[in-house]
């Protein structure tokens, strides 16, 4: 039961009806997390590049320009400190991390414990916020790691410092990429020192891979935890390596990862590898289009030479096409015009059409560095895509990791808005209706077990929910094992939900109707409700009964046409809209009724979006743009799964700002069905003025629901500033009419 304390979980996830769900397991999992760095986001990073030489050569790295002859002299990290500590204005955080990179840091620790005693020295004499509440932080090969020197280094300021050493896995993949100046690889020299630094250390590393050494991925992620490594931030490089099927080794070795993860139960044994992330592979929001994936600018890099850089991939030693983008210096400090760019970096700008429009744009990663020195201009605007299909690859096994967690164990990653283009799976030609379009076929076939196979591995590949429609007649449908890795919407009538829920199936939305509202809906709070135009006057019965069962009814009014009753309709959402407002003072609770409550949680159009991001998929392996096409215009398909959509359809007309009715309306709430627009007024984007009109009577009554809620002090929070205003009409056509002018036409609406 949903009470007012939960009301923003329920009302402002609106993608909460699709998900289905009785019960959420809490227990946690590790695979799926990233590792937690001190203070978060909320530290300044300050990096020294001590030298440019290196005593390895690895084929991967972005340094390449190595030079021995490049060592920073104390005196210049000297001034560095110096300028950082006496100025306030580059100083944006209580909290400093000192990082030491090279090339090799350890090739100089001599060099970085001096930097690292006069910091502390010269920061407590100032009492400076910096004094203790900083950390240094050093990634190193390992080479040297068990030296006297560095050693001495560690225990003198332990508990103070990060030390990672970069262990590529098995020996195989290491020795791949690690090598020395003579090709020799590094791998036992470097193993020999681990347990002396996961005695020191938790163990925590970084691997890279690129195309020739992806084949040894899982193998070396299991290496290295069982080596006692339990953190592994892992990444594929930036540089344009990659060779076609790369994409494919690369999903089937998480894919493996996954199963051995799974399989074993190590999901929750604290072990991580950053390939799996729970953040990743959503659109963008617009919080998203407005920052940017890369910290260039926030942190400052000081080169042996004194230059101060945004980041160390704009010194000049990894850079070979362009010039070098110092902000500043030891002498003059930090011009803040050259800094000026890197804070107006964004997804908006950084990035095309393609991926700013991508649906899983979240977490491909870029380095705004690398990106500069590939632009065909120097300018930080632009971002390299070398990496596209390796993303998708990466999702595409997340979504398999995340599917089968869920599926085995009933844990679930946090709710996000996530892939927005689904896909129906119609099992069966007598598909029980799940939208306004009331499908009256009977059984004549089903999908078989193959066909399911196949859709799936089609809505997989192109980043579709699918959401399988069950047959209204009968439940044959076996959850088979191969379904196990595939995070499933089952949409069933209220009378078989007990037999899916045997099959194993978790994700269910109930479908009832006039006729069978007392069949159990086994805890599922998510149901679907059809009302036919016919029963219209039953409406407010049939949800009253129920309403208490359920947190959320979505409702469809089904087989709409030229003889809708409005009036008869604005009295049974009146009385829905008392029922509701009865249920929150008397009860305290908030239950939702789509058609009604919607539009006080959402800002744009929340209708099917049939031909636009969803598409129907037939027994036969056909693609269909909605499921009406399907069962009354087989001939019409724009696919099929083996060949994808082939049919140009004019997609364009599918989408709302192309309907000038829909992209000046905000009836957010309104369904909008493209087979009742192509039958009565033969556009897909024109809607005929009865479906308007009964959109805005809704409208009119969650206008005065929004006023009876405003006046409870509990939901200010949520729908404060919400507007419902009443624009005097109900055919939102006199919209766009009193943009344009009616001009001389013979056309007439009506408008009361």
């Amino acid at each position: 039961m949903i009470t007012l304390q939960f009301l923003g979980f329920i009302c402002l996830q609106k993608n909460n009806k699709l998900q289905g769900v009785n019960q959420v397991n809490k227990k946690s999992y590790s695979v799926g997390t990233t590792d937690k760095s001190w203070k978060g986001n909320n530290v300044q990073s300050i990096t020294f590049i001590v030298t440019n030489d290196c005593n390895l050569r690895c084929k991967y790295c972005y340094i390449t320009h190595k030079s021995s002859n490049k060592r920073m002299n104390f005196s210049v990290a000297k001034d560095f400190i110096d300028y950082l500590l006496a100025s306030g204005n580059e100083r944006f955080s209580e909290a400093v991390i000192l990082e030491f990179i090279g090339g090799e840091p350890f090739l100089e620790v001599e060099l970085i414990d001096r930097i690292c005693d006069y910091f502390k020295l010269s920061a407590y004499k100032l009492d400076h916020p910096w004094y203790w509440n900083y950390r240094i932080s050093i990634c190193t090969n390992g080479v040297n790691y068990s030296s006297e020197s560095v050693q001495k280094f560690i225990a003198k300021n332990f508990n103070k410092i990060s030390v990672s050493i970069t262990l590529d896995g098995t020996k195989e993949k290491h020795d791949l990429q690690r090598v020395f100046p003579d090709g020799t690889g590094s791998y036992d020299i470097i193993n020999k020192n681990v347990d002396l630094w996961l005695s020191q250390f938790s163990g925590s590393t970084k691997v890279t891979f690129a195309s020739d050494d992806l084949p040894f991925l899982k193998d070396s992620i299991i290496s290295l935890w069982n080596r006692g490594i339990k953190t592994v931030n892992s990444n594929v490089v930036f540089e344009n390596v990659w060779k076609e099927g790369d994409d494919k080794v690369l999903e089937d070795q998480l894919v493996e990862l996954a199963d051995y993860v799974l399989d074993n139960e190590l999901y929750n044994k604290d072990l991580i590898c950053s390939f799996f992330d729970d953040n990743i592979g959503y659109p963008y929001t617009e919080k998203d289009f407005d920052s940017t994936y890369c910290g260039a600018g926030k942190m400052m890099a000081l080169s042996p030479d004194g230059k101060i850089y945004p980041c160390l991939r704009y010194y000049g030693y990894s850079l070979n096409n362009h010039e070098e983008w110092p902000v500043g210096n030891i002498k003059e400090g930090v011009d803040m015009e050259k800094v000026r760019p890197f804070m107006l970096a964004s997804n908006r700008l950084q990035s095309d059409e393609e991926c700013l429009n991508c649906e899983i744009a979240t977490g491909c990663a870029f380095c705004q560095g690398f990106d500069y020195d590939v632009a065909k201009t120097p300018t930080n605007f632009y971002r390299a895509k070398y990496i596209c299909k390796m993303h998708k690859a990466r999702v595409r096994a997340n979504e398999y990791y995340f599917a089968r967690l869920f599926n085995r164990y009933g844990i679930e990653r946090p709710e996000r808005p996530g892939y927005s283009k689904k896909l129906y799976f119609m099992l069966s030609d007598d598909y029980v209706s799940y939208c306004t379009y009331d499908n009256k076929n009977g059984f004549t076939h089903r999908m078989d077990k193959d066909s399911v196979l196949n859709g799936l591995k089609f809505a997989r590949h192109n980043f579709y929910k699918p959401v399988f429609v069950h047959s209204n007649s009968r439940f044959d449908f076996e959850n088979s094992k191969d379904c196990e890795g595939y995070d499933i919407l089952h949409i069933i009538p209220a009378r078989y939900v007990g037999e899916g829920k045997k099959q194993g199936l978790k994700r269910i939305i109930p479908v009832y109707n006039k006729e069978n509202l007392t069949w159990d809906n086994f805890g599922f709070d998510n149901v679907i409700l059809n009302i036919a135009e016919t029963e219209i006057n039953s409406l407010y019965d049939c949800v009253k009964s129920l309403l208490p069962k359920v947190s959320r009814i979505n409702l469809n009014i089904t087989d709409i046409s030229k003889n809708f009753d409005e009036k008869m309709y604005a009295a049974q959402m009146k009385r829905l809209k008392e029922l509701v407002m009865d249920m929150v003072k008397k009860q305290g609770i908030f239950k939702e009724i789509s058609l009604l409550t919607d539009i006080l949680f959402i800002n744009s159009h929340d209708n099917c979006m049939a031909g636009d991001k969803t598409f129907v998929l037939s027994p036969e392996e056909n693609i269909y743009t909605c499921c009406g096409v399907y069962s009354n215009e087989s001939e019409n398909n724009i696919g099929n799964i083996e060949e994808g959509i082939t049919v140009d359809y004019d997609f364009r007309l599918y989408k709302t700002k192309n309907s000038n009715i829909c992209r000046l309306c905000d009836a957010y709430q309104c369904r909008d069905c493209i087979y009742v627009n192509k039958l009565y007024t033969k556009e897909v984007n024109v809607s005929p003025s009865f479906q308007c009109r009964k959109s805005y009577i809704e409208r009119s009554v969650s206008s005065a629901l929004l006023n009876d809620l405003k006046d409870l002090s509990v939901f200010h929070n949520y729908i404060n500033g919400k507007e419902i205003k009443d624009l005097g009409f109900l055919d939102p056509i006199a919209a766009f009419l009193e943009i344009n002018g009616q001009g001389q036409s013979y056309y007439r609406y009506k408008k009361a």
